[in-house]
């Protein structure tokens, strides 16, 4: 019976298997692997949203798809961003900068809401559309002259008027926003 088994085994594969000369043949690509053929085919396309954070509190995204043929390129290309979210088919980077948003540098006025607060608006003050919010000014100490330029508006021109407004009304602030 010992003898019989392998006997059995062989007479199955090569009914059912082929022949051996059909499965060992290099020209078979079942029978050839290489480090290429294990290799995805083909580009890898992502969705890729960046992120900027500006000093005046703004942030702006934005999507673009990416079509990767090599990761190592694909770094590359982000080096100055850092990644903070990843899915599948999907990346998240970010990065700070040092400078106004283009909304504030674009239309951006300094001014006070109702309650007082200093507040970069998206053009006139009068019209309440908010970018973003700083802190509550104490209003009783307020120069009239100060307050008339806030309730018209004073433009963001440049970062250095941005910090010279705030560290100027910094010193009047009377309690933090939330």
């Amino acid at each position: 019976m010992k003898n019989l088994y392998p006997l059995i085994l062989l007479g199955f594969l090569l009914i059912f298997g082929g022949t051996t000369a059909e499965a060992f043949d290099p020209s078979n690509d079942l029978a050839t692997v290489t480090p290429e053929s294990l290799q995805a085919e083909g580009p890898l396309i992502i969705e890729v949203e960046l992120r900027t954070n500006y000093a005046d509190g703004v942030t702006t995204k934005q999507s673009v798809y990416e079509t990767i043929w090599a990761m190592e390129d694909f770094w590359s290309q982000y080096a100055d961003w850092q990644l903070v979210d990843q899915e599948e088919g999907k990346m998240v980077f970010e990065r700070n900068f040092e400078d106004i948003s283009p909304a504030s540098k674009q239309n951006g006025h300094f001014g006070l809401t109702e309650d007082g607060v200093l507040t970069i608006f998206d053009g006139d003050p009068a019209d309440e559309k908010v970018i973003q919010t700083f802190f509550q000014i104490d209003v009783g100490k307020l120069e009239s002259q100060r307050r008339e330029q806030l309730m018209d508006g004073i433009p963001v021109e440049s970062w250095y008027q941005f910090e010279d407004v705030i560290q100027s009304f910094s010193k009047i602030k009377s309690k933090p926003v939330q």
